[in-house]
């Protein structure tokens, strides 16, 4: 799974070598608009103020109606812990597990990561990371 941090120069230096400062200073606004909007195709509804972490599987997916849509919301994350712990569940999950995506989303188990992930992180944790699309 790749994961995109929208930037209006994604060959940069600084982005390669995942400044922090350079890629807060050159997010692509439009280009997560526009994700945004494909993922609202796909009966997402954002209701949060954000981040969302949104994934399509197959890639090919993104705007495709009823396809699933993997988003994760950390509007109600007020402290760097419940955000690191959204975005190691991206990592160890969804990136490092291709078993969960790699021919479209496997929705029981990306279910039962969830839940383990759940587990061991919170009610908040489970409350936040949702599927949408027609599909069961």
């Amino acid at each position: 799974m790749v994961t995109i941090w929208p930037l209006d120069d994604p060959q940069a230096s600084q982005a390669k070598a995942d400044d922090c400062e350079f890629v807060l200073d050159h997010y692509d606004l439009v280009a997560s608009q526009l994700a945004i909007s494909d993922a609202q195709k796909q009966h997402v509804n954002f209701e949060g103020e954000g981040p969302f972490l949104v994934g399509w599987s197959p890639s090919k997916a993104r705007g495709v109606p009823d396809a699933l849509v993997l988003v994760v919301d950390m509007s109600a994350d007020n402290n760097q812990a419940d955000i690191d712990h959204k975005f190691r569940f991206w990592k160890n999950k969804i990136i490092e597990d291709p078993s969960l995506w790699r021919n479209g989303w496997s929705v029981e188990q990306v279910r039962q990561a969830i839940h383990n992930f759940a587990e061991e992180y919170g009610q908040s944790m489970l409350e936040a990371i949702k599927l949408f699309g027609a599909k069961p």
